[in-house]
């Protein structure tokens, strides 16, 4: 059995549980994989203890089942991909709203960090690095906003959002043109175009969950359906 030992710096569940959503999305994992405790804890060198975290975790994301000692991965399929995305959406356009009210200087100062780590990553042709950069760059407005309970939320399903973005973007060798369209939207918002940066958000947001619903879940377009 291949061992996957994690770092003890941190929370192990935390690690363990960003290993197997990884394995999941990629599908390394596929669905209806079952995740026995015992056979976690000996892959990963650690007790149940941090197995059932992470289990715990994974399920309240929708990736597993929770069988009592094992668990039944369910995966994610097109209509994960557009409730994710929805969520998503609604999560940061609130958001935007409340950072751009209260603490522009903020999120602006926030955007222009992650847009240069993305220029960097595009100028070093690396999906993963762009892709951290990405996530960065959205998560700037939960942080801008100052409010808890989004911030909570954005924070339970980001890093499934990151994973699906990492997989997506893999497949494309050109990151340049969605730097661009990053680079647009924060124009939009520091010169005060708030209306239109939101729109250029939803756009943009709607555009990623076609693609990765198409690139990733293997389901047609919507607009390809509606022309048939």
């Amino acid at each position: 059995m291949t061992r996957n030992p994690v770092e003890r710096a941190g929370a192990l569940g935390d690690q363990v549980s960003d290993d197997l959503r990884r394995r999941i999305i990629t599908r390394e994992l596929p669905t209806d994989a079952v995740l026995v405790e015992s056979k976690l804890a000996e892959q990963y060198d650690v007790s149940r203890g941090p197995i059932r975290d992470a289990i715990r975790t994974l399920v309240q994301e929708g990736l597993v089942e929770n069988r009592g000692r094992s668990a039944r991965v369910i995966g994610l399929h097109a209509a994960d991909v557009d409730e994710l995305f929805a969520l998503r959406a609604a999560l940061e356009h609130m958001a935007l709203d409340f950072s751009t009210q209260s603490n522009r200087e903020e999120l602006v100062q926030a955007l222009e960090q992650a847009l240069e780590e993305m220029r960097e990553a595009v100028q070093a042709n690396d999906p993963q690095a762009f892709t951290r950069a990405d996530m960065r760059f959205h998560s700037s407005f939960p942080r801008s906003a100052h409010l808890r309970r989004i911030h909570d939320m954005w924070s339970q399903f980001q890093r499934t959002i990151g994973d699906l973005l990492l997989v997506a973007n893999l497949e494309h060798d050109h990151l340049e043109p969605s730097l661009r369209k990053h680079e647009q939207l924060a124009a939009m918002i520091s010169a005060g175009n708030d209306s239109a940066a939101l729109a250029e958000l939803a756009d943009h947001l709607n555009a990623s969950r076609r693609r990765i619903r198409r690139d990733y879940a293997g389901a047609p377009d919507e607009d390809e359906i509606l022309t048939r």
